[in-house]
């Protein structure tokens, strides 16, 4: 998963010892560089200091909660006469989780609340939805594909797939077959339109920004994907379709799980 972290480098330090290869994160040291990587990069979550500049803020985070009110928020600062009516201020925006650095901000509780706001991520969503059809797979595939669903602008083609599974492409094509899963040229078209749902339901982004953040060189390219896996058009998609919505619609047009076979019954003849 992949975590913007606008807070201090010794922060920054702490989430990633605490995670490990968990997750990954990308740092920023301003708030203009912050909105950048929101509007660039397939984020998961966020962890802001509002003190990120120096002095306490609430501005940038409270227009980061209005314009991309999907993105998982979690506050990491020190606790600061200026900073506490700051928090209070973000509170009554919708904003929950705050680690308050040098008190609780040990490892096991940095981990605790970054992989309890990553559960609610749409690439953890859609993990769990396909994990059952993962299993047989080598691990090198399964872990290529969940990189799919957690980096959907990083693969453009089969080949790179197949390439992060270290296979040949047709090999990579037989295991998909073999888990009934569509074509791997399928999956990386619904996946990546998969995640453009989640980020058109945010008001901060235009068609073309979603197009340009998952690799599509035009907005035409990807409003086509788009009607191949919802039936409408992205600025329909943008008002249609709850996130559990367009995951069940992904999971029965495209997940489906084999039918079981019924039990063969052998005449016993005396």
């Amino acid at each position: 998963m992949l975590v913007l972290a606008a807070v201090p480098e010794i922060s920054a330090a702490r989430l990633q010892r605490a995670v490990g290869h968990r997750f990954q994160f990308l740092p920023v040291a301003t708030w203009t560089g912050t909105l950048d990587a929101i509007l660039s990069a397939p984020l998961d979550m966020a962890v802001l200091d509002p003190a990120l500049e120096d002095t306490p803020r609430a501005q940038e985070i409270e227009r980061i909660c209005v314009l991309f009110p999907s993105l998982p928020l979690v506050l990491y600062t020190k606790l600061t006469p200026d900073v506490v009516p700051v928090l209070l201020q973000l509170g009554r925006v919708g904003v929950r989780e705050v680690v308050v650095a040098g008190h609780d901000d040990h490892p096991q509780r940095l981990s605790d609340v970054l992989v309890n706001e990553g559960a609610h991520a749409l690439s953890r969503q859609l993990i769990e939805e396909i994990g059952d059809l993962l299993v047989h797979c080598p691990g090198q595939l399964r872990w290529a594909i969940e990189t799919i669903v957690r980096e959907p602008a990083a693969f453009h083609t089969v080949q790179d797939l197949a390439e992060r599974a270290r296979m040949d492409r047709r090999t990579c094509a037989r295991w998909f077959t073999k888990a009934h899963l569509p074509p791997p040229s399928v999956v990386l078209m619904v996946f990546r339109v998969a995640y453009a749902h989640r980020l058109l339901q945010d008001p901060g982004y235009t068609v073309e920004n979603v197009a340009t953040k998952l690799g599509y060189a035009k907005a035409r390219s990807f409003a086509q994907n788009v009607k191949e896996v919802f039936g409408m058009t992205p600025g329909e998609l943008r008002v249609s379709l709850t996130p559990d919505e367009a995951i069940q619609i992904v999971r029965e047009r495209f997940f489906q799980r084999p039918a079981a076979q019924p039990a063969r019954h052998l005449a016993i003849v005396s």
